[in-house]
C-alpha cells in the first residue's frame, strides 16, 4: 500500500480539529424537562385534566368499581381529594370522560361510552361544582348526571359531542348533527338547568351548505361567547380542507367563521384554548404540526415552527399560554417533546425552543397549566395513561 503524501494527512487533522472546535464553541442543546409522575389512588386512571383556580381536576377511570367515572381534586399543596361522581342512568355508569369544563366553580361534563346494537356513543351530561361549600353559593363540591331522553343526543341524525364549554352566559355542549341542507351542522346545546335542548344551526355561521361542510374538533370559552375549532371541506374549491374556526360574540348567539391563514393544501384546527389576552391554536397543514395566534382580531400562523409529523388519526393537545409565550407539547416519533415560541426581532418572527421530556411516554392527550406546574396525560391508551407534572420554570428559562 503506498504512503499517503504528508500534506493530505495534516489536512485530514485540521479538518478534524476545526470540526471539534466547532462542536465545543457551539450553543449546548436545551436541557431535557424532567417530569414527575403523580400517583393517583385505588387503581383510578385518569382520562382528562382541568385547571380549576388554583386546584387540578382529574376526570379519571376505575375499573371494577359500581361507577367507573369519578372525580379527582390535586390541591395546591399537592393533596388529592376524590369528588363525587352520581351516575344514574347505566351508560353514565360506564362513562369515559370526553370533556370536563370548569371556571373553579361550576362545573359542566361529557362522558360517553358505545353501546347498543350499532355501538353508537351513548352521551351523558353532568353538572356540579368544584369550589365546595366556602364557594359556589354553599354548594358541595361534586358533579352529577343530568338524565337526558334518548333524543337528545341520539338518534339517526345524532353526530359526536366534542367539548363542554362555560361561559358567563351559562352553559354549553358543542358537537355534530345532522343538516337540514347537506351533511352534518356543527350543533351547540343548552341548558334551563336540568334539561338540554339543542339550538338550530340554519341560517348562522354553523351551517354546512352546498358550498362547505362544517367539521368541529374542539371548543372553548372565549370571552362572553365560544371559540369552535376544526375544519370545513370546501366543496366549492374541489374539496379543499380548510382550518377554520367558529366564534359567537355572546353565549351561543352572533356566530362568524374564520379561515385561519397559510393553510396549505389541506389541514384543520384541531385543539384549542383561550386566555385574558388571546388565544392558541393546535393544527396540522400539509401532514405538520401548526400552531395559529389570536392577538385581538387577528389570527396569525406561528412560522419558523420546527417540522413534527402529525397524521390525520393523530391526536394534539392546546397549547398554553405562561409569561406571553406559546407553549405546545407533541409527540415526535417516539419522544414527548415540549417547544416553545418566543418573539423574536420584528413583529412576526418567531423563536423556537425544543425541550425533550422526560418521563412520560406515549401519546399526549391532555395538558394544562396550574399556578406555576404543568401537568400532561399520556400513555399508549385511554385505560393506561399517566399524570404527570413539571414545573413551567423549567420551560421558559
Amino acid at each position: 500500500m503506498r504512503a499517503r503524501p504528508v500534506w493530505l494527512l495534516l489536512v485530514a487533522a485540521l479538518l478534524v480539529v476545526v470540526e471539534a472546535g466547532c462542536r465545543v464553541g457551539g450553543p449546548p442543546p436545551p436541557a431535557a424537562v424532567a417530569f414527575a409522575k403523580v400517583e393517583l389512588r385505588g387503581g383510578a386512571v385518569p382520562v382528562t385534566l382541568s385547571a380549576a383556580g388554583d386546584a387540578l381536576l382529574i376526570g379519571v377511570r376505575r375499573d371494577g368499581q359500581p361507577v367507573v367515572p369519578g372525580l379527582l381534586r390535586r390541591g395546591p399543596g399537592g393533596a388529592i381529594d376524590d369528588l363525587p361522581a352520581q351516575a344514574i342512568s347505566p351508560y353514565a355508569q360506564l362513562a369515559v370522560w370526553r370533556s370536563i369544563a370548569t371556571d373553579g366553580q361550576r362545573i359542566v361534563a361529557i362522558g360517553g361510552e358505545r353501546g347498543g346494537a350499532h355501538g353508537h356513543v351513548r352521551w351523558s351530561v353532568w353538572t356540579g361544582s368544584a369550589a365546595g361549600a366556602a364557594g359556589a353559593a354553599g354548594a358541595e363540591a361534586g358533579i352529577g348526571e343530568q338524565v337526558q331522553g334518548f333524543s337528545t343526543f341520539g338518534g339517526y341524525e345524532a353526530g359526536d359531542l366534542v367539548d363542554a364549554v362555560l361561559t358567563p352566559a351559562g352553559p354549553a355542549l358543542v358537537g355534530g348533527w345532522a343538516s337540514a341542507r347537506v351533511g352534518f351542522d356543527i350543533a351547540v346545546w343548552t341548558t334551563d338547568g336540568q334539561v338540554w335542548t339543542r339550538q338550530s344551526s340554519a341560517g348562522t355561521a354553523l351551517e354546512s351548505g352546498p358550498a362547505a361542510l362544517m367539521f368541529p374538533m374542539a371548543a372553548t370559552a372565549l370571552g362572553q361567547g365560544i371559540l369552535v375549532a376544526g375544519w370545513q371541506l370546501a366543496l366549492d374549491a374541489g374539496g379543499r380542507q380548510q382550518p377554520t374556526v367558529w366564534r359567537s360574540a355572546s353565549g351561543i348567539t352572533g356566530w362568524t367563521a374564520s379561515a385561519l391563514p397559510e393553510a396549505g393544501q389541506a389541514g384543520a384546527a384541531v385543539a384549542a384554548r383561550c386566555w385574558d389576552s388571546g388565544c392558541g391554536v393546535a393544527g396540522r397543514v400539509d401532514g405538520t404540526l401548526a400552531l395559529w395566534r389570536l392577538t385581538g382580531d387577528a389570527w396569525t400562523r406561528l412560522a419558523g415552527m420546527p417540522r413534527i409529523a402529525v397524521g390525520d388519526q393523530d391526536r394534539l393537545v392546546a397549547p398554553i399560554e405562561h409569561d406571553g409565550r406559546l407553549i405546545q407539547v407533541a409527540l415526535d416519533g417516539n419522544e414527548v417533546k415540549i417547544l416553545r415560541a418566543d418573539n423574536g426581532d420584528s413583529a412576526n418572527a418567531v423563536n423556537w425552543t425544543v425541550r425533550t421530556a422526560t418521563g412520560p411516554t406515549g401519546t399526549v392527550t391532555a395538558v394544562t397549566a396550574v399556578g406555576d406546574t404543568i401537568y400532561l396525560l399520556a400513555g399508549p391508551d385511554e385505560h393506561t395513561q399517566t399524570l404527570w407534572r413539571a414545573d413551567l420554570a423549567a420551560l421558559t428559562s
